[in-house]
C-alpha cells in the first residue's frame, strides 16, 4: 500500500489494481490452473480431458505472462525507477517480446472454450454417434494454437528495437519504441476495429451463447419427457451454462470497447485506468475457468468410477448424465 500513497485520483486506483490486485489474481489463478493440470494428468481417460488440459495451459500461460507484461512494467512505472535500470530493462524486454504471446494465449483460451462447448453440444445431441466415433482433439486444438499465434504475430512488428548508449552509465541498453506499423491508421483500423472485435469477441460470444442455448433447450425437452430427472442436477446445469456466457461477456466486453478510442484519448488517466481494469478482468476469467473445469472433471470421476461393472446401455445413460452436469 505504501507504494501507492504518493499517487492521487485515477492513478491511485490504477496503482492498487496493477501492483496489488493483478498479481494476486495471477498467482492464485496460476496455482488453480496448475492444480487442474495435475488432476487431469492423473485422470486422463476421458476424451474431453485433452481439451481441458489445453485450456488450463492457455490460462496458466496467460496468467504467468501477465506478471511480466503487465505487473513488471507497472512496478517500474509506480516506483519511478530509472528507464535504463535493471527493472526498466526487464520491463522493456517483457513488453516487447512477451506481449504478443500474452494476447495469443488469451485468444487460444477463448477459442478452446468454444471448441469444448461445441464438443459438449455434439455429445448431448448425438450421444451414440459421439461414443462410436471418438474423434481426436489433437488436430483442432493444434490449429487453434497455431492460428492464435499467427493472428497476434503482427504485434511483434509494432516494436522497433535499437541499442541506446547511456553516457552516465557508459554502456549500451536495448530498448524499443513504436514502429511505423503501430502508427499506421489502416493497420490499426483493420486489426483493432475489425479483426479483433470479430475474431476474439463477437464470433466466440455467438458460438458460446448459441451452443449453450441449444444445450439448455435439449435439457429442457428431456426434462419434460423424463419427470424422474434430478431437478438439482438440472439447476446446476442451467446455472453453469449461464455463468459461462455471463462471465465471458463481463470479462471481455471491456477489451472490445477500449479499441474504439482514438490514439489521443488513450493518454488520459481515465482511459489508462479503464485499460488496467480490462487487463484485470481478462485474468479474472482465467482465474474462474479452473472452477468450471474442476466441476466437469469431478463429474467424470464420480460418474465413471464404476464403469467396468456396467452394461453398455448403463454406460451410455451415465455418459448422458455427465454431459448434462
Amino acid at each position: 500500500m505504501n507504494l501507492c500513497t504518493s499517487f492521487e485520483s485515477w492513478q491511485l486506483f490504477g496503482c492498487l489494481i496493477d501492483v496489488y490486485l493483478l498479481p494476486t489474481v495471477c498467482i492464485f489463478g496460476l496455482v488453480l490452473n496448475i492444480a487442474c493440470l495435475i488432476v487431469f494428468a492423473v485422470h486422463n481417460q476421458h476424451p474431453l480431458v485433452p481439451s481441458l488440459i489445453v485450456l488450463s495451459l492457455c490460462d496458466a500461460l496467460q496468467l504467468f505472462l501477465s506478471l511480466f507484461v503487465l505487473f513488471l512494467p507497472a512496478v517500474h512505472e509506480y516506483t519511478q525507477a530509472e528507464s535504463f535500470s535493471a527493472l526498466g530493462q526487464c520491463a522493456y524486454m517483457a513488453t516487447g517480446t512477451l506481449s504478443p504471446l500474452l494476447l495469443a494465449s488469451n485468444c487460444a483460451s477463448i477459442w478452446t472454450m468454444c471448441f469444448i462447448a461445441m464438443r459438449r453440444y455434439e455429445a448431448i445431441s448425438r450421444p451414440l454417434h459421439t461414443v462410436a466415433s471418438q474423434a481426436s482433439n489433437i488436430t483442432p486444438l493444434s490449429c487453434i494454437a497455431i492460428l492464435a499465434l499467427l493472428f497476434n504475430a503482427s504485434k511483434w512488428a509494432e516494436f522497433k528495437w535499437f541499442w541506446h548508449y547511456v553516457p552516465n552509465k557508459k554502456r549500451f541498453v536495448l530498448i524499443h519504441e513504436s514502429s511505423p506499423l503501430a502508427h499506421n491508421a489502416t493497420y490499426r483500423f483493420i486489426r483493432e476495429k475489425v479483426l479483433y472485435p470479430v475474431c476474439v469477441y463477437f464470433m466466440p460470444l455467438v458460438v458460446i451463447s448459441v451452443v449453450n442455448l441449444r444445450i439448455l433447450t435439449i435439457l429442457s425437452h428431456e426434462r419434460i419427457g423424463n419427470e424422474g430427472r434430478n431437478i438439482a442436477s438440472e439447476k446446476r446445469s442451467v446455472l453453469l451454462l449461464t455463468s459461462i456466457v455471463v462471465l465471458f461477456f463481463i470479462c471481455h466486453t471491456g477489451g472490445l470497447v477500449i479499441r474504439f478510442y482514438t490514439v489521443d484519448e488513450q493518454h488520459i488517466e481515465q482511459f489508462v485506468l479503464a485499460k488496467d481494469v480490462v487487463n484485470l478482468l481478462f485474468n479474472i476469467n482465467s482465474l474462474a475457468n479452473p472452477f468450471v473445469r474442476f466441476k466437469i472433471h469431478f463429474e467424470i470421476c464420480s460418474q465413471f468410477k464404476t464403469q467396468k461393472d456396467l452394461s453398455i446401455a448403463q454406460c451410455i445413460e451415465i455418459l448422458m448424465r455427465y454431459l448434462h452436469f
